[in-house]
């Protein structure tokens, strides 16, 4: 296993944490949350402040993967229900595999393309459980939901293909965001009043924004630009499938369902697809013909 692979681990077993450590931290506005964690998120790289001296599209990828992602999320969950929010924003792996090629110059086969759709079904089995009611008026938080779930892949991507861009960069694109955040918070308060937040609560954020949104952000970042996008997009799938394994270890009242373990496996199977095709493909003996394209860095 390759660098980029265990720093990929790591980076799921973080993001798997996301639900277990909002829980005490549900009630409070979405924006107040999300900008304090990503401020916290921010601290690593500010002694490397001047590597977020980026062009203007390096910073619009940034803010439109930090601020419009969690925005459109969160603003999604208060408008539809928010099991069916969460299926539908895990698009997001689903496209990164799918736009790879335009980014990364490497071709999906179809093994690929079928180890993504076997992480989305996977998806559909842990959420399946649920209560799910897809009503007309829900309509436009589902919309809010696919654009979120587009702008994450985009970031991503864009992130992926510049490797010249310092890591620490993640962390200018976080203080951004969460200064957007908090100022968009005050601007929906009729009366300016920071609220107070107990220590179980502070510690919740911090731990948030050291890890699943923090750290995480960091190490994704490596990973995209180290690893192979489309082995990564498909593995994504282990988030959701882990953090459901998570809760139900976490906390007694929840059980550990068929579905759930039907879906870790399918999400393994779809996440090896890929990389097992490719390797068949390339021990025929006409593969050899094939040169590496220059956009891909030989890799």
């Amino acid at each position: 296993m390759n660098k980029a692979n265990l720093i990929y681990v790591l980076t799921i077993a973080m993001w798997s944490s996301l639900a277990v450590l909002s829980i005490s931290v549900s009630h409070l506005d979405p924006l107040l949350s999300v900008g304090l964690v990503l401020l916290i998120a921010s601290l690593p790289s500010w002694p490397k402040w001047r590597c977020w001296r980026l062009s203007p599209g390096h910073w619009l990828a940034g803010l439109i993967g930090m601020f419009g992602y969690h925005v459109l999320l969160f603003d999604a969950f208060g408008r539809s229900p928010a099991v069916n929010v969460n299926l539908v924003q895990y698009l997001w792996p689903l496209f990164i595999v799918v736009a790879s090629p335009l980014f990364s110059g490497k071709r999906l086969n179809w093994g690929h393309s079928t180890g993504a759709l076997l992480g989305f079904s996977a998806v559909v089995l842990c959420l399946g459980g649920q209560q799910v009611d897809w009503h007309p008026s829900h309509l436009f938080g589902y919309v809010e939901a696919v654009i979120a779930a587009s702008f994450w892949a985009y970031y991503s991507l864009y992130n992926s293909s510049k490797a010249d861009m310092p890591v620490a960069a993640v962390g200018g694109f976080c203080l951004v965001a969460g200064l957007m955040a908090l100022g968009s918070y005050g601007l929906t308060q009729p009366q300016l009043a920071l609220p107070q937040l107990s220590g179980s609560e502070w510690l919740s954020i911090l731990g948030l924004g050291l890890g699943p949104m923090g750290l995480a952000f960091y190490t994704w970042d490596y990973c995209m630009r180290h690893g192979d996008p489309r082995v990564l997009g498909a593995a994504s799938y282990l988030t959701p499938v882990l953090s459901m394994l998570l809760i139900v270890a976490v906390f007694p009242e929840h059980e550990l369902s068929l579905g759930q373990m039907v879906a870790l496996a399918l999400v393994i199977l779809g996440a090896s697809l890929g990389p097992w095709v490719a390797k068949r493909q390339g021990a025929k003996p006409q593969s050899t013909t094939l040169e590496v394209s220059p956009s891909n860095g030989g890799r």
